[in-house]
């Protein structure tokens, strides 16, 4: 049965990212917490995690990849609860997709559009994610640097937007911060104009670089740390 672990249907079993603004979701969505517990996605899944992000998670109804949605939801979980909690009751949503970015109803405006800062031709449509709104959009398949992006994490850089602009309240943007990212954000980055241009993206890459862990963290507290502290402040 080995096609069950990819396919079985759920009824079986950067302009930069601020433009998602408030779009809502239609009203028929299928949330994590409304699964079966029969599911590949549940049964892969840490009760913590079940509980922490049932109502934030948001999935498919087409087939899909389960097991990599479930490791999409366990990295989510490694956030503090009491970050997690906010990010629940600001109304913020992490949507898994497949296909297109563009065809999900509330990225629909930016078909064709080629994203801020992006050298490229390519356009909203072939990006794997967004965020900054109270909608999070993720490719299922897609979180690891080269599907489509150069982030170290698409779902911790996606939600970082949202957590910045709903939760934080635009904190990228203050004085403050600025100044860090300033001080900092050459010797992080020195080849990625990027991040160097756009305090916003800067502020999502770290907070990516802190919860994906391992070298990435080590290199954000060696070359930033002062950055690194700010982000370990956020609960």
């Amino acid at each position: 049965m080995r096609w069950l672990k990819r396919l079985a249907p759920v009824s079986m079993i950067a302009a930069t990212s601020i433009l998602m603004g408030n779009s809502q979701l239609p009203n028929n969505e299928i949330y994590l917490k409304t699964l079966s517990k029969l599911t590949i996605v549940k049964a892969h899944l840490s009760t913590d995690a079940k509980e922490n992000l049932g109502n934030i998670i948001i999935l498919p109804e087409e087939s899909f990849d389960q097991k990599e949605a479930a490791a999409i939801i366990e990295r989510l979980n490694h956030l503090p609860p009491s970050l997690l909690k906010k990010v629940q009751s600001r109304g913020i949503k992490v949507k898994l997709f497949t296909g297109k970015l563009t065809d999900n109803k509330t990225a629909q405006k930016f078909t064709g559009i080629i994203p801020r800062g992006y050298t490229s031709q390519k356009t909203w449509d072939d990006v794997p994610g967004i965020g900054g709104g109270k909608v999070v959009l993720v490719k299922i398949g897609a979180s690891e640097r080269g599907q489509g992006h150069s982030s170290v994490n698409l779902e911790y850089h996606e939600l970082a937007h949202s957590i910045d602009y709903k939760i934080l309240k635009n904190a990228s943007k203050s004085e403050g911060y600025r100044i860090m990212w300033n001080e900092e954000k050459s010797r992080l980055f020195p080849n990625k104009p990027y991040f160097i241009q756009y305090a916003e993206e800067y502020f999502a890459e770290t907070f990516a670089m802190f919860y994906i862990g391992g070298k990435e963290k080590e290199k954000l507290l060696e070359f930033a740390p002062k950055t690194y502290h700010y982000i370990a402040s956020i609960k």
